[in-house]
């Protein structure tokens, strides 16, 4: 069984190859590299692709090494899957060279396809094997060279982490640090299945799981550890597409997600009785008021942009002034990645206890935390600033309602998710209001044309909304108090 990290490389300039290739947990010596050179094998018709299976030739030097790996799984950049190695002669295909019963099992039926070329490899590798704190043997790879299909060409530029011997989680805690410090991110794609694209013989993109499948009567330990681990993988990807392509549209997606994993963490806190999960819903608080700034920044240029186009407005002299003052460092990416690594790692050493099964654990949860709820929304008529902890409130409740809707089929939450989302919705244009104060008011002596006039405008509408979102937030509260909770049913 072949477990494997992998991670590429987002910076290929020279003196970021140099910092990864002389990075002490790594321990590449000064020996020259392997040059490797692969060919993948299937029919025309693409049988072996069907049946999950990838078979390939590839020179190590001086040797061939035919490998058969079959379907497993990839998330998150951890591959994991049975794998065959077997030295042959030459290049030539022949897929009779695996003896081994289960590999011999699952090619019986193509033993006599006509194989042909799809694509090739060809790239040095830089190894080392490094022993982890646990004991666990890792062989690092670092990879530098191409992919080549149909005349095209895509560059390999990564780091594979493959476990020999020992505990998976110190592969992803070994990937968690080398993150940490270098522009590296969990890839979850395989050379083939980059190769595959090239060729135009796969999609673009594997399309994105919406939930994980609840199982009602299983362990609600065993259950929010494949969750939580479920959700940060979805994170892991969503960061990768982010840090390749940044957009405010995927940094929102971003930040909601991870909002959806840190509401989630909170839920389970009673399956974790050592608090061993503390230190990381620390961390993702950390990393996600981090970049409050920015989002807040985002929210007013968006608000600015709808209301000058509402006043026929020529948006450009206080949108060039927000834009100037919104902060343009990093955002933190290679940091959340290690924190997820981390986390992933640690569920997978303790994995979540308790003694009830999913459904149960979730709907007692859930009816303690919809109490609690109702509670913060008795204070607000009396305390108007309390609004923005029971925003949190809501929101937490309604990320886990979603992870959690398929334990009701059917109806039973749509009306509550459709409503907490819109009291989700006011709050946040509410809490928009309060935090524009701060960025604004300043900007009303600004003496550039146009400015003041504009930074009055923004702050004036903001403001004037935001007592008839206040009046709107108790119309929805009270619809909210009267809808069934499926938890109830």
């Amino acid at each position: 069984m072949e477990e494997e990290l992998k991670l590429q490389i987002m910076d290929d300039t020279a003196p970021v190859w140099k910092r990864i290739a002389e990075h002490p947990l790594l321990a590449i010596s000064k020996e020259p590299p392997l040059q490797l050179h692969a060919f993948y094998f299937d029919s025309r018709d693409g049988a072996l692709q069907r049946a999950r299976l990838a078979y390939r030739v590839r020179r190590e030097e001086d040797t061939w090494i035919a490998t058969l790996k079959a379907g497993g799984q990839s998330a998150g950049g951890l591959h994991q899957r049975p794998e065959w190695n077997v030295p042959v002669a030459s290049n030539q295909p022949d897929l009779s060279v695996f003896t081994d019963s289960e590999a011999a099992a699952m090619l019986a039926p193509f033993t006599e396809l006509d194989l042909q070329v799809i694509l090739e490899t060809r790239f040095e590798r830089h190894e080392s094997r490094v022993i982890h704190t646990d004991g666990s043997e890792i062989i690092v790879a670092l990879d530098r060279g191409e992919i080549l299909a149909r005349g095209q060409s895509e560059p390999i530029r990564e780091v594979e982490l493959e476990l020999a011997k020992g505990n998976a989680a110190a592969v992803l805690e070994m990937g968690a640090a080398l993150c940490q410090d270098l522009p590296l991110i969990p890839d979850q794609e395989s050379k083939l299945f980059r190769g595959l694209r090239l060729a135009g013989l796969v999609s673009d993109e594997k399309p994105r799981d919406t939930a994980w499948p609840l199982h009602r009567r299983e362990n609600a330990g065993n259950a929010f550890s494949q969750i939580l681990t479920w959700q940060l993988q979805q994170i892991i990807h969503e960061t990768r597409k982010h840090w390749a392509k940044t957009s405010a549209e995927s940094f929102h997606d971003l930040r909601k997600s991870v909002r959806s994993l840190r509401a989630t963490l909170r839920f389970c806190r009673v399956l974790d009785p050592d608090n061993l999960l503390q230190p990381f819903r620390l961390a993702l608080q950390e990393w996600f008021h981090q970049q409050n700034q920015k989002r807040d920044y985002e929210a007013l240029l968006g608000y600015w942009t709808e209301i000058a186009a509402t006043m026929t407005l020529d948006p450009a002299p206080l949108q060039g002034i927000l834009s100037a003052q919104a902060p343009q460092q990093a955002e933190q990416l290679p940091q959340l990645v290690a924190i997820l690594l981390k986390l992933w790692a640690s569920l997978m050493r303790h994995p979540l206890t308790h003694a009830k099964n999913l459904q149960d654990f979730s709907e007692a949860q859930l009816h303690r935390e919809d109490r609690k709820l109702m509670a913060a929304g008795k204070m607000l008529l009396d305390h108007p600033g309390a609004l923005h902890s029971l925003r949190i409130r809501i929101k937490n409740i309604r990320y886990v309602m979603i992870t959690l809707a398929p334990l009701w089929p059917g109806k039973d939450s749509k009306a509550l998710l459709k409503l907490l989302a819109t009291l989700q919705g006011i709050a946040g244009e509410i809490h928009d209001a309060d935090m524009a104060g701060q960025y604004l008011n300043p900007l009303t002596n600004n003496r550039k044309a146009g400015v003041a006039f504009q930074a009055g405008a923004l702050l004036g509408f903001l403001q004037g909304r935001e007592a008839r979102q206040r009046k709107k937030f108790q119309k929805f509260w009270l619809r909210l108090e009267s809808t069934a909770r499926p938890w109830d049913l």
